[in-house]
């Protein structure tokens, strides 16, 4: 390791002790190298270099604020809208995206009862929750922009016992054991700025929407929104359908700010 950062055995160990909290330029990128970081990956790693939390950067409202003001946001949409913290969980959704994904009452009360069942990626690998079916052959496309996106939130948090209990659970899941120990090859410098999905629904019939992602910055984290915005007009007339005449009423699923581990 000290050969690939250039710096002697002497130099890495103050590094590992965190003797040394200065890098240069050239010191972070070559770190990131040796670490085999994503793209998106590198980017959460020089912001962790800098040495501000969260806590310090954002702290002029309470996290509680701000989760109330989003959840009023995404009532007031017609399309499928849920917010992600920085471990992937779902921490609120609405009423469009749960019927989406055939999210029922009986699903949600399952999920508060096993180890990380709010969290995106066992949503995504687990065949408990049916995702693969509802996506089709287009689950593998899916699947590999989250787990990029995945890479990228829980990078500064990795360190923490709560991320120790994620990831061991993850792992039990065969496909995300093989996808998480290879995704970091991935050459793509990608960026979730905004994303076509077009695939046949079970329930629903083809479908097409591009999927955007809002990012609220809070002291307890990043929170990360995202919203379906229709494409054709039957998906347009689809989430007007399943909004109905009511609120698109929003549920708070996984704990947050502070993480519970079942």
């Amino acid at each position: 390791m000290s050969k690939a950062v250039h710096l002697t055995p002497h130099q890495l160990g103050r590094l590992e002790r965190g003797d040394r909290k200065y890098l240069d330029t050239q010191t972070l990128e070559l770190l990131a190298k040796a670490f085999s970081l994503t793209n998106l990956e590198k980017r959460e790693f020089f912001t962790a270099a800098v040495g501000l939390s969260d806590r310090v950067l954002f702290s002029k409202e309470e996290p509680e604020t701000q989760l109330n003001r989003l959840i009023r946001t995404m009532e007031q949409v017609s399309v499928p809208a849920f917010a992600l913290d920085v471990y992937g969980d779902f921490v609120v959704a609405n009423k469009i995206s749960m019927d989406l994904f055939c999210i029922t009452q009986e699903l949600l009360d399952y999920a508060h009862t096993i180890p990380i069942g709010f969290n995106v990626m066992k949503f995504i690998y687990s065949s408990e929750f049916g995702f693969k079916n509802i996506i089709g052959p287009g689950w593998r496309r899916m699947a590999s922009i989250e787990m990029l996106l995945f890479r990228r939130a829980t990078l500064r948090y990795r360190h923490t016992e709560y991320f120790d209990y994620l990831l061991k659970n993850l792992l039990k899941e065969k496909q995300f054991d093989i996808d998480w120990y290879t995704s970091h090859r991935s050459p793509e410098a990608y960026d979730f700025t905004y994303e076509k999905f077009e695939y046949n629904h079970p329930r629903y019939g083809p479908i097409s929407y591009i999927a955007t992602e809002s990012v609220v910055n809070t002291r307890a984290g990043d929170l990360y929104m995202l919203i379906y915005n229709p494409s054709d007009k039957i998906t347009t007339d689809l989430f007007q359908e399943l909004r109905g005449n009511g609120n698109n009423s929003v549920k708070k699923l996984a704990a947050w700010p502070e993480k519970k581990m079942v």
